[in-house]
């Protein structure tokens, strides 16, 4: 149930944020977040970074830090996404559950809330699913299967690989909402974000770069007669 509310508080927030025209400070809560997974993974699972990793954090850190700064105001929404985000990801790791099955009892469990969302808001007068154009409603269907697929294979990841590692493969997502921010609602990409940028992708590759290079002597081992 708690993992449910939580990830419906998230997409209630970033549903907020796209409408009100805050993509880019929807990214920077999703950039924010695998800091969040790192430091949780730390804490509760015990789980621990090398040298390089380390190297590779604080560099991600810098770049968020440096952003957060100089955004102009506090990020609310950035900040309230981060912390949701991260602290799903640790609960579905600590279940430990069947990802299909854990996410069934999620959507069951909310399903009533937005019912009765569905229901008062026609009631109501105000636009809902059910009087919306056809073509909408297909749109708002297909989302919601778009929306699925990535919290199943998440489900996945979380019970099979460290949340630091998961921590770092997260920032794809955000890049590619700062991208959609920038070239499709056309808001304002500042040098602020291309430090920022800069910083966490150099994070990035150092992290991803050490996986790399620590598989291959791994197998190098193996394969020693």
């Amino acid at each position: 149930m708690s993992t449910g509310i939580i990830v419906s508080i998230n997409w209630g927030v970033f549903i907020y944020a796209v409408n009100s025209g805050q993509i880019l400070e929807a990214s920077l809560g999703y950039f924010i977040n695998p800091l969040i997974s790192i430091v949780l993974g730390m804490f509760f699972f015990g789980e621990k970074l090398n040298k390089t990793q380390y190297i590779a954090f604080s560099s991600a850190i810098a770049g968020v830090v440096y952003l957060t700064i100089n955004y102009g105001h506090f990020p609310w929404i950035a900040i309230f996404l981060a912390i949701t985000f991260g602290i799903y990801g640790m609960l579905k790791k600590k279940m430990n559950y069947d990802s299909m099955s854990g996410l069934a009892v999620e959507t069951t469990l909310v399903a009533p809330f937005a019912l009765c969302y569905l229901i008062f808001g026609v009631s109501g007068g105000g636009e809902s699913f059910i009087t919306y154009p056809v073509s909408t409603s297909l749109l708002l269907v297909l989302a919601g299967v778009v929306t699925m697929l990535p919290l199943y294979w998440f489900g996945i990841a979380a019970v099979k690989i460290p949340l630091n590692s998961i921590g770092f493969f997260q920032y794809i997502a955000p890049t590619m909402k700062l991208f959609i921010g920038i070239y499709i609602f056309h808001e304002s990409f500042t040098t602020t974000h291309l430090i920022a940028f800069i910083f966490i992708w150099i994070g990035l590759v150092i992290y991803v770069g050490d996986i790399i290079i620590r598989s291959s002597k791994r197998e190098i081992k193996n394969f020693q007669p």
